[in-house]
């Protein structure tokens, strides 16, 4: 009964979304009309780079479509992270919020180390995380999207582990995400201390499991031996990244408390942001199904149905509108303009709460949380 009961509840949620993949530079370049003339038909070329832990399909056989050759959600993840660039083409027309018409169209997979670190040229970094039920050819263009929509000015990486397409596999999903932290970690610590880059995050649904796990790690390897990112903690006051964003967080508010409250995470970033909803119907079911898969049905940061999770050292940004059927609400710190707008000024200029277009809530607490206004 509980398998039964559990089959019915991804079936409900397969047709809910086409999953956190509904989701979804630096070179860019226009492509023109025929006539030479930017109209409505032109479009952008953005390159995003990448690690991946995703097993390449082609390695050992011929693939009709070199394109495709990440996007299987993989029995388990590589050993090793490997790099990669990706084109992705974006309509000239395109508005703020969404991917409709984006698409990829070029992958140069498994590029050298020192390829990957000497084309990341501009001072600032953008590293995008992507959650479950999530191809790689849809968080390549979630992760050109995020840095054309909020204008970032230097480089989008995205990390890549092996989620597979299909939402019914949300628990073998977790079982990659687990064997990502390690991988993850290694990856940013990896970049952070190959480059003098200012290193923003942003990570979605379950790829916020992942990131906090990374970071966990991080901060126990720095704590055992300081000379571990020195130079760049010295330089950036302690901190070893800027901007860390928690989009619609799949993770257990216990979970959290239990595990992940002991850090200082204040710490290793300039500052943490919170985005979560209370109209992300699959946060909610992805509470029901972490009953079968963790054996708790705990609330998820994310979701705020019942009420705001607000955590020291950490802004809470929530939204109150009505987000687009369309995408559940589980995307809307990327399709909802008014969310795309305030991580522009969180990614761009570091801005302060005070300071952009936010209600400030005090809680029945004394803590501070804060809406997006319409």
């Amino acid at each position: 009964m509980k398998h039964l009961l559990f089959y019915i509840i991804v079936t409900v949620l397969g047709s809910l979304i086409t999953g956190c993949s509904s989701a979804p530079m630096s070179s860019k370049s226009v492509i023109l009309d025929g006539d030479g003339w930017i109209t409505k038909d032109s479009s952008y070329i953005k390159v995003v780079h990448y690690g991946t832990s995703r097993i390449d399909r082609c390695k050992n056989n011929s693939c009709d479509n070199d394109l495709l050759r990440l996007n299987s959600g993989n029995s388990r993840s590589d050993a090793q992270v490997r790099y990669g660039r990706a084109s992705v083409r974006i309509p000239y027309s395109k508005e703020i919020g969404g991917t409709s018409g984006m698409s990829l169209v070029d992958l140069d997979h498994d590029i050298s180390w020192v390829d990957f670190i000497s084309e990341l040229t501009d001072n600032d970094l953008l590293v995008f995380i992507h959650g479950f039920n999530t191809s790689f050819t849809n968080s390549a263009i979630r992760s050109a999207q995020l840095a054309h929509d909020t204008n970032f000015k230097g480089e989008a990486v995205f990390y890549s582990w092996p989620s597979s397409e299909n939402p019914a596999t949300y628990s073998a999903d977790k079982k990659r995400a687990k064997e990502n932290f390690g991988l993850l970690a290694n990856f940013l610590q990896d970049v952070g201390e190959k480059t003098n880059k200012n290193i923003h995050v942003v990570a979605h649904s379950m790829g916020t499991y992942i990131l906090m796990n990374s970071l966990a790690i991080l901060n126990e390897r720095v704590n055992q031996d300081s000379s571990i990112l020195a130079t760049r903690r010295y330089e950036n006051n302690g901190k070893i990244f800027g901007q860390i964003i928690l989009a619609a967080p799949d993770i257990a508010q216990d979970d959290y408390h239990n595990n992940f409250s002991k850090y200082e995470f204040s710490n290793i970033a300039e500052k943490i942001t919170l985005y979560s909803s209370e109209n992300d119907h699959v946060l909610d079911a992805s509470r029901i199904m972490n009953y079968f898969v963790e054996g708790t049905s705990q609330a998820r940061l994310g979701d705020s149905s019942a009420g705001f999770v607000v955590i020291d050292g950490m802004d809470t940004i929530d939204t109150r509108q009505e987000i687009s059927p369309q995408f559940f609400g589980h995307s809307f710190y990327a399709n909802y303009r008014g969310l795309v707008s305030d991580i522009y000024l969180l990614l761009g200029y570091g801005t302060e709460p005070d300071d952009r277009m936010l209600q400030k809530v005090i809680d029945s607490n004394g803590k501070t949380l804060w809406f997006i206004r319409d």
